[in-house]
C-alpha cells in the first residue's frame, strides 16, 4: 500500500470493495432492512459469545449508528471515547449531548498521559508517515487498547466500513487483536455511506454538527481538512500520508 498511489475521488469506493471478502461483498447491495437485520444478528452474536463486551464511540456518524443498532440490544454497553487531545470543541459538545439525550450510562474518556504533539512535529516533521505514525499511535491507539485491557472486553465493537480503505475491505466480521487478546467486532463491514445517511434520515438522528460545516470524515483538528467535493471519497479530508500508512496503523491496534 505504500508504494500505491492514494485516489480520493469515488472511484475508490469500488477498488475497496473488489477487496472485501466473497461473503462480506455479497452484502453490499442488500437493502438498508436487510442490512440492519444482518448487522444486529452480528452484535446478537457477540453479545452471546463473549462475557465482555465494549463499543468504541467517536463521535462520527458511523459509530453513532452502530451505538443506535446496540442499545436496545444492550441498553448499558459500555462506550469508551479516546480523546486524542486535539478534538473539534464541537465533537466534545456532541458527544456529551448524546451521553445525555441516549442515557450511556456507562461511558468512559480516556486519553494519553501527556500531550506530545509538538515533541513529535519537531522529531519527525508534520505529517510525515514517521509522525502519523508515532502521534497517533500515543494519542489514540495505545490509549484505546489500555482501555480494551483495563475494562476486561473480550470484544469491542467499532463502526468500520470496508469501502472507507483498502486494509479495512479485507476484514472480517470478527478479528482477532493482541496485546491485549480480543476480538474487534465491525458490524458495519458492508454498509456503504448512502446505507449510513439512509439510517440517520429515516431515524431521525441528530449527527455532529462538523458534517455540515463540509468535513466528511473526522479526526484530530491538526489533521483533518474540509472537502466540499462532491465527487470525492469521504476520506478526502484525511491527507494522503494516514491512508498511505494505514496498514501500519492496524497493525498497531488502529480500527
Amino acid at each position: 500500500m505504500n508504494n500505491k498511489k492514494i485516489i480520493f475521488t469515488k472511484e475508490r469506493n469500488k477498488d475497496c470493495e473488489n477487496l472485501m471478502r466473497p461473503e462480506v461483498r455479497r452484502l453490499l447491495d442488500l437493502p438498508l432492512d436487510e442490512k440492519i437485520k444482518k448487522s444486529q444478528e452480528i452484535i446478537r452474536e457477540a453479545l452471546k459469545e463473549y462475557p465482555k463486551v465494549g463499543l468504541g464511540f467517536s463521535g462520527g456518524t458511523d459509530s453513532l449508528v452502530l451505538l443506535h443498532l446496540i442499545l436496545p440490544l444492550k441498553s448499558d454497553i459500555p462506550t469508551i471515547f479516546v480523546n486524542t487531545q486535539d478534538e473539534f470543541p464541537e465533537n466534545f459538545e456532541f458527544i456529551e449531548k448524546i451521553k445525555k439525550d441516549w442515557n450511556l450510562v456507562d461511558h468512559h474518556e480516556v486519553k494519553a498521559e501527556t500531550k506530545r504533539f509538538d515533541e513529535f512535529k519537531e522529531k519527525f516533521g508534520f505529517k510525515t508517515s514517521e509522525f502519523t505514525t508515532v502521534c497517533c499511535n500515543y494519542h489514540k491507539i495505545v490509549p484505546m487498547m489500555k482501555a480494551i485491557g483495563d475494562f476486561g472486553f473480550n470484544a469491542f465493537l467499532v463502526g468500520l466500513r470496508g469501502v472507507e480503505h483498502e486494509e479495512r475491505a479485507k476484514e472480517n466480521f470478527f478479528s482477532s487483536r493482541k496485546n491485549p487478546d480480543h476480538i474487534r467486532v465491525h458490524p458495519l463491514l458492508f454498509w456503504r455511506k448512502e446505507d449510513i445517511l439512509e439510517y440517520v434520515k429515516k431515524n431521525n438522528i441528530e449527527c455532529s454538527p462538523l458534517y455540515a460545516q463540509g468535513y466528511t470524515s473526522l479526526g484530530c483538528v491538526m489533521c483533518t481538512e474540509k472537502n466540499f467535493d462532491p465527487d470525492a471519497h469521504e476520506r478526502a479530508g484525511r491527507g494522503v500520508v494516514r491512508e498511505k500508512i494505514m496498514q501500519k496503523l492496524r497493525e498497531l491496534g488502529y480500527t
